[in-house]
């Protein structure tokens, strides 16, 4: 079996970048950074990093704080970021933001 793309690309403690679609022209970025909490398999069949976000942007809006949740806000949040995905995968999906 293959290892995941991005399985080895942040530890423990590092901060990565995860984007939620390939960015582009004419198309507002939308990514959540986050400092990695873990990195395991879910319980759902995949590996993935477990963040708690600091930053995300979607949609033309940017948040670095708690609250706005009705907006969308998912900073101090948790989420789970896949090490590879089997549909729209791309080189830059995740970017280590600490090296």
């Amino acid at each position: 079996m293959k290892p995941c793309k991005f399985a080895n690309i942040a530890k423990v403690g590092q901060t990565i970048r995860a984007y939620d679609f390939k960015p582009m022209a004419g198309r507002t970025d939308c990514f959540v950074e986050g400092i990695v909490i873990d990195t395991l398999d879910t319980d759902r069949g995949y590996d993935a990093y477990k963040i708690r976000v600091t930053r995300d942007c979607f949609d033309g809006k940017e948040f670095t704080e708690t609250g706005y949740k009705s907006l969308g806000n998912r900073v101090g949040e948790i989420v789970f970021v896949p090490h590879e995905v089997s549909f729209m995968e791309y080189d830059a999906r995740i970017m280590n933001l600490s090296q």
